[in-house]
């Protein structure tokens, strides 16, 4: 079983990002993410009803590592998609306030959750029967809406909160992250208007969106959690240019009939060349 929902996971893991690189819009790659979490949470309850746990170590090892890492994808897309929903379209110092007042909810839920949180970081196990063998917790301790969507068969108390607070580890760099957007552009003057020695951009367009999709897909932006509107964005406001609709570019390229990737390539051509030049004068 083990061996089935770690394949499970993984598919889960490269539907999320293929979701992240193809949709621009943030509400929509949310809902469809929200979407393939749910098959997935849905095959591995499918799965459990056709292979019964063996013994309780089977039983706690599913509701302390595996069934909270399905869960936690789930409830972070959630989170993410009211959090958007509800965003102020306000002033920068009103959707800063907004997003600290998610962060502190976040806090809060760290807090009052501190004593397990300790347990399952240091990796302890002497509550594990308690915590995650079904049957053993009152499911009214869950607040009223988790409730419904909980299913006893498929979860307990304590898995869920694992689940959540690894949902708002995430969270938290996401939402740090879109306060970081708000404050962006220090090479902005109080004027709004950037110096006469600014970098600007001067390749093409196509060319810079190329760029940012390659940077996104690797990942190596604020530990994985930027996502293509956030780091356009960046690029915009440091270069001072506008981009456009950036998904509709990144389809163009899709459909290329020779070389997808011209600009990284060229990127790749142009730096070996250098180095081999460099090579050649010692």
């Amino acid at each position: 079983m083990q061996t089935y929902t770690q394949q499970l996971y993984e598919n889960l893991e490269l539907q999320l990002k293929e979701i992240k690189v193809l949709e621009f819009n943030l509400l929509r790659q949310n809902a469809r993410c929200i979407e393939v979490c749910q098959e997935s949470i849905k095959e591995l309850k499918w799965s459990l009803s056709k292979n019964p746990f063996k013994d309780k170590e089977e039983e706690i090892l599913f509701f302390k590592e595996i069934q909270p890492k399905f869960y936690c994808q789930f409830i972070y897309h959630v989170r993410v998609f009211t959090i958007e929903t509800n965003r102020p379209a306000g002033s920068d110092k009103v959707q800063r306030k907004y997003l600290k007042d998610q962060l502190h909810r976040i806090k809060q839920f760290f807090d009052t959750n501190l004593d397990f949180y300790q347990y399952y970081r240091t990796g302890a196990t002497h509550f594990d029967e308690a915590y995650f063998v079904r049957g053993q917790q009152n499911m009214r301790l869950l607040p009223d809406d988790l409730q419904l969507a909980m299913d006893p068969e498929f979860c307990t108390v304590q898995s869920y909160k694992i689940a959540t607070l690894s949902a708002n580890e995430l969270l938290r760099i996401y939402i740090n992250s879109a306060i970081a957007e708000i404050d962006r552009a220090p090479h902005l003057g109080n004027t709004g208007t950037a110096p006469k020695n600014a970098l600007k951009w001067t390749g093409s367009k196509v060319a810079l969106i190329e760029l940012i999709y390659a940077l996104q897909s690797t990942q190596v932006l604020n530990n994985a959690s930027a996502d293509i509107k956030l780091i356009s964005g960046f690029f915009e406001s440091t270069f001072d240019i506008d981009l456009g609709n950036v998904y509709h570019v990144f389809q163009e390229m899709r459909l290329r009939k020779k070389n997808r990737t011209s600009f990284l390539d060229l990127l790749r051509d142009r730096l070996v060349q250098r180095m081999d030049i460099a090579d050649e004068s010692f």
